[in-house]
């Protein structure tokens, strides 16, 4: 007899990996190992859990309500962490924008940003024909 829960999550799981959304089957192919457990990774070890639990043994309430509140948890501080570096990402794309026409400083370089471009969804700038990351901008000197 299959426990409602495990049902859900292996469908959960069968879903994510048909779509290519599953963390684990990228970590798999990765060749560098990861210390931090994503989503995926807690429902294969908790459906682990549940599927070879002893049924004379079985985990009790309280701490199969403890694991679920951490899944909640984790899940609440990735989305956080994804709308943060979402945040990240547009403040630098506009400081980038900003920065056009105006005349900065690029280590011994100082000129005017002609053009922006977004290599790998990071800004770049353009001085004179060469692009600088926009980490690079150490001064912002005049208007154009």
């Amino acid at each position: 007899m299959e426990i409602p829960l495990v049902r859900t999550i292996s469908r959960i799981l069968e879903t994510r990996e048909a779509t290519g959304t599953s963390s684990l089957t990228q970590a798999n192919s990765s060749s560098s190992a990861s210390t931090i457990l994503s989503k995926d990774d807690f429902l294969v070890l908790l459906l682990a859990q549940l599927k070879n639990q002893d049924p004379l043994n079985s985990l009790s309430v309280e701490e199969f309500t403890s694991q679920l509140v951490q899944f909640s948890t984790l899940d609440t501080v990735l989305q956080q962490s994804e709308s943060i570096n979402s945040l990240l990402d547009k403040a630098l794309r506009i400081e980038a924008l900003n920065l056009l026409g105006k005349r900065v400083k690029v280590g011994d370089k100082v000129g005017i940003v002609s053009k922006i471009t977004f290599e790998n969804g990071s800004p770049k700038i353009w001085i004179e024909g060469e692009s600088y990351d926009i980490s690079l901008v150490s001064e912002v000197l005049t208007d154009g």
